[in-house]
């Protein structure tokens, strides 16, 4: 392909609003236009990567027996009403009667019930690879997080739970094979089943200082081991050392809201301050409020409050509402309060002469033990696991790390295989309800996670498995002249032989300078570049760069054909 019949338009200037590095180069590469926050136009660049992950997803997908369909993206409301998911916020509405597909669920299961009857009808796997839509709340870090993107998700149904089980593990191995092939080291990770289910699912998590994500591990002898994502982490805190009970005393104070603050005025650890959160559980109309308390050294994970409640509309209670419910804000303990109920994390179970609020402006408590003095409705895990905690199944210490989320898997139970009435008749002739499992992996969004893992300085270094064109052939020679016709010709005779060979060569025919040909093709990234030029055609050779080493060579014109196909090509 010729760079001038391409369509490839890339630029020095850096898009003002780019707050990542793939949202910046993918822009400058040519691979995708903004339409609005959240909304690209893939380009020739761009639809050429997305094809080939495409492609690698829907081989994986093929190799666990999963069968390719077409769902819509405009579906009706009515489905999302039965499921109960119809008020979700990230949801498109176009009119009353719809809801844009977030997610398909809704349709895949009362679509699956027509083809379910009996036993031997399953186990069934359906997948479609299918643009969706979110209306995410702040779209941001370029495809990474959109309102419009394209996905791949599966959908299996089994006659027994142990059959998913097998084809879940499957299917987990299947996505590995996936990030393996695009070039990506990912770890699968046990996390939150979100709005989708209460129990463990696992996301498959790639480490790079711009994820959104953070991942909790070991470090055994170098390596990551018992990754977790740090919305369900478990681990033991910092050690904190307690002086014996004393008498409770309630005191008058003059100090900030700050736990820090307030540690430093009274010469105490901040873990020697019993802090309360209150969070507020939106129930159909009403809203309930609850208090967590925790060491003040301590953060309150939402995610577990989420999953401990069954509630993923909690959210930390207004000043209006503490007002409303009779708390004073920085002085509510769960010391002779009644007001609301209290929960505690698991590590106030130690806390003896301590400090916390007295429920009153200005009044606090001293020497408080948290069993003996307060009232606890239930003790649970509460706490956001950071680095420094410790591993409670093997004392390792723990650390953390950012990382993006580039898929996800989920066990569904029978969650909607109950809300659409799938029924099937087992062996023994029994009706029962089969169990699902759900499967995603973003391929806009995996194309985006490949730039932020593999990008330097001057741009993108796409792996061979995914790049737009695996060699870009750049002729060099002063405009209109003899020279640049010659090393044109070669570079033309080159191109041709390697298409004919299978591989996809793009051949920089544009009369540019040397220096902006070079930059173009590190911007973009291909895998492989090839010079011809006066100077290597007096020793009848070309010269050969790979885009992720800093040294050239030369190589024979006559050899150079096939040592590209072997670069490239599986042997």
């Amino acid at each position: 392909m010729r760079f001038t019949r391409a369509a490839i338009h890339t630029s020095k200037e850096a898009p003002k609003d780019a707050d990542s590095a793939n949202a910046r180069l993918l822009t400058q590469g040519g691979f995708i236009h903004r339409e609005l926050a959240g909304v690209y136009t893939y380009l020739s660049l761009g639809k050429r990567v997305l094809k080939k992950i495409e492609q690698i997803v829907r081989e994986e997908m093929c190799s666990v027996d999963s069968v390719e369909i077409g769902m819509p993206a405009l579906t009706p409301i009515e489905n999302w009403i039965q499921s109960g998911r119809d008020q979700v916020d990230i949801a498109y509405r176009p009119s009353e009667k719809t809801i844009l597909g977030w997610s398909h669920e809704e349709i895949v299961t009362p679509l699956a019930r027509e083809y379910i009857s009996s036993w031997k009808d399953l186990p069934l796997s359906l997948f479609q690879i299918q643009t969706k839509f979110r209306n995410e709340a702040r779209a941001k870090a370029g495809v990474l997080r959109g309102r419009e993107f394209l996905m791949k998700d599966a959908y299996s149904f089994h006659a027994t739970q142990e059959d998913l089980d097998q084809y879940y593990q499957q299917m987990l191995q299947a996505y590995l094979r996936v990030y393996a092939r695009c070039g990506l080291k990912a770890y699968a990770i046990e996390a939150s089943g979100g709005v989708f289910t209460q129990k463990i699912s696992h996301e498959f998590s790639v480490i790079t200082k711009v994820g959104e994500d953070v991942v909790i591990f070991e470090e055994v002898k170098g390596k990551l081991k018992n990754p977790q994502n740090a919305e369900i982490a478990t681990g033991i805190p910092p050690q904190a050392i307690f002086s014996p009970s004393a008498k409770l005393e309630k005191r008058t104070v003059k100090r900030p809201n700050s736990i820090t603050e307030t540690a430093k005025i009274f010469g105490l650890q901040e873990y020697e301050i019993l802090k309360t959160v209150v969070f507020a559980l939106p129930k159909g109309k009403e809203v309930e409020l609850v208090g967590i308390s925790l060491r003040g050294d301590l953060e309150v994970n939402l995610s577990k409050v989420m999953a401990y409640f069954q509630n993923d509309r909690v959210r930390p209670a207004s000043g209006e509402e503490l007002i409303n419910a009779g708390l004073v804000q920085g002085f509510i303990s769960p010391i002779r309060n009644t007001k609301i109920p209290f929960y505690a994390d698991e590590s106030v179970k130690e806390m003896t002469n301590c400090n916390t609020g007295a429920n009153e402006p200005d009044q606090d408590y001293f020497q408080a033990n948290a069993e003996r003095d307060a009232t606890f409705t239930d003790w649970s895990d509460f706490v956001l696991v950071k680095e420094g905690f410790t591993s409670k199944q093997t004392g390792n210490p723990l650390k953390s790390e950012k990382c993006i989320e580039a898929g996800n898997i989920f066990d569904l139970g029978t969650k909607y295989s109950d809300v659409f009435n799938i029924r099937f008749t087992d062996k023994d002739g029994t009706a029962k309800t089969p169990v699902m499992g759900c499967y995603g992996i973003g391929v806009s969004r995996l194309m985006g996670t490949i730039v932020e893992a593999h990008h330097d300085e001057k741009g993108i270094l796409w792996p061979k498995s995914v790049a737009p064109y695996q060699v870009v052939i750049i002729p060099l020679g002063k405009s209109e002249s003899l020279e640049f016709a010659t090393s044109l010709k070669k570079a033309q005779e080159l191109e041709q032989e390697l298409e004919k060979s299978g591989i996809e060569a793009l051949l920089d025919d544009r009369e540019e300078s040397a220096g902006k040909k070079f930059a173009d093709a590190d911007l973009i990234g291909i895998p492989l570049r090839i010079v011809v030029s006066p100077r290597t055609l007096e020793k009848n050779a070309v010269e050969w760069k790979e885009r992720a080493n800093a040294e050239a060579e030369e190589v024979e014109i006559e050899k150079v054909a096939a040592r590209i196909k072997n670069f490239f090509l599986p042997k």
